[in-house]
């Protein structure tokens, strides 16, 4: 037989028995969901949104060299206070302007002083002659920064359709305190977008394998609902676990379109809790196709943010165990974590054509179709409208994500005790969905609380 008339992709031959040689075939991977360079259909989506670049404390009086979404740039914040984000290679010869010096105004090149403001504007070309207009007729690329609780931030898109800069509704809560945080990680960025709807993972990768969330109850077998909320910009899900014979646990994770996720606390809370909000506000942000930095702000400093050790956060630092590299290989081994499961799948990026999913990867499929969706056209509410321009603070957009541990009793027929769960689920996801259209602030939380109750009263037992 010649080798050019086998055909190792017959599926019929994949199952027997070591079918290695019929399935060695590697997929490429999904390019309009995972590339997201300049002009790729996922890349300009990005680009729509204030993006996060590097952690406030990264810049000091040196620049720093940052890589997002392909892009080689370089971030620095001038004497004058002003953050700058721009191309990182000088515009006159291309030296790096990580090598710059940071000014007064601005950056100046190492190579021969041409100067750069913020914006972009060529301040200074000091070895050109005097009445030279070379300055003038061009500008270094530059993109808008901004700093948020410990964060800069750059517009990369369209300077016609900047939208406002984000603001969340925990920006308002009272006594609210964001620690920063930022986790590079060697895969793409949708490895860790997709994880934040697969609430499986986390029964064995943190539960009954890893255990790495102070909360035992984490491998308990949840009951899971998924919601696309919002105009199709939003998704949840709702996990409820019985604890024991009295108590049940709903944890709701949110996700916002593309690269949001809000999750809540990984301990174990008291008895009853009927609103505890997410504590990890997260943005899964490419730094290329193979790599990204999942950068997020850990939130504590109320009664409705309780979660394991706050001051645990920063570069490479979180306090949930299991989300950074581990010290060495045979450690990684022992005890996997999100570093290293979303890293190894298929060298760093998702391959769906060689997948088999089933239903624990429900979320990922509806977030899979969901984000093509937005990328065809067909949900124009997941795109970000342009700043009206006048200056105000844009409204709070609402954070769903919450956890409720609440008294129903265990029904005596399983099958009707796990149909329990799904009702109980159905109807607190349905409160804290119409709470947040409905209320603001403090209002919105004490209404969610109230029907927290109510739900709990009604199927208490």
């Amino acid at each position: 037989m010649a080798v050019q008339e086998l055909d190792p992709g017959q599926r019929e031959l994949r199952k027997e028995p070591f079918s290695g040689y019929h399935s060695r075939e590697i997929t490429e991977s999904d390019a309009l969901l995972t590339e997201t360079g300049p002009r790729t259909p996922m890349g300009e989506y990005f680009r729509r949104f204030w993006l996060p670049i590097c952690l406030s404390d990264h810049l000091t009086d040196l620049p720093k060299a940052v890589k997002t979404l392909g892009e080689d740039l370089v971030a620095f914040r001038d004497k004058s206070g002003r953050a700058g984000v721009m191309h990182r290679h000088c515009s006159h010869r291309g030296t790096s302007l990580e090598y710059g010096i940071v000014s007064e105004r601005g950056i100046r090149c190492c190579y021969h002083g041409w100067l750069f403001d913020v914006d972009g504007t060529i301040l200074e070309t000091p070895g050109e002659p005097p009445d030279s207009r070379l300055k003038d007729s061009f500008f270094h690329g530059a993109y808008p920064a901004t700093e948020i609780h410990g964060m800069v931030w750059a517009y990369m898109g369209p300077p016609d359709l900047i939208p406002d800069k984000p603001h969340l509704d925990f920006f308002e809560m009272p006594g609210i305190r964001l620690i920063p945080f930022a986790l590079p990680y060697e895969s793409n960025w949708l490895n860790s977008q997709e994880n934040s709807m697969d609430p499986f993972h986390a029964v064995f990768l943190h539960g009954t394998d890893g255990q790495h969330f102070q909360n035992p109850s984490i491998g308990l077998h949840p009951n899971i609902k998924w919601r696309i909320t919002g105009a199709g910009n939003g998704m949840v899900y709702m996990s409820v676990r019985r604890l024991d014979d009295d108590w049940i646990w709903a944890r709701m994770n949110y996700c916002y379109m593309p690269f949001e996720s809000y999750v809540p606390t990984t301990i174990e809370l008291p008895k009853p809790t009927y609103y505890n909000a997410a504590i990890y506000l997260r943005q899964h942000i490419p730094v290329d196709d193979r790599r990204s930095i999942l950068f997020g702000w850990r939130a504590y400093g109320t009664d409705r943010t309780i979660g394991p050790d706050h001051t645990r956060n920063g570069w490479n630092l979180t306090d949930v165990d299991g989300q950074t590299r581990r010290p060495s290989y045979e450690a990684a081994q022992r005890k996997a974590g999100d570093f290293e499961a979303q890293g190894s799948i298929w060298y760093g990026v998702p391959r769906p054509a060689i997948e088999h999913k089933g239903t624990t990867d429900t979320g990922v499929v509806m977030m899979r179709r969901q984000l093509r969706e937005i990328l065809e056209g067909d949900v124009p509410a997941a795109w970000p409208e342009p700043a009206k321009g006048h200056g105000e603070t844009p409204k709070a957009r609402k954070i769903l994500a919450q956890d409720s541990v609440i008294n129903v009793r265990r029904r005596a027929d399983p099958d009707e005790d796990w149909n329990l769960l799904t009702r109980v689920g159905e109807e607190i996801t349905d409160a804290v969905v119409e709470g947040s259209d409905r209320y603001d602030g403090e209002q919105r939380v004490g209404w969610i609380v109230e029907r927290v109750k109510e739900i709990e009263a009604r199927h208490r037992g």
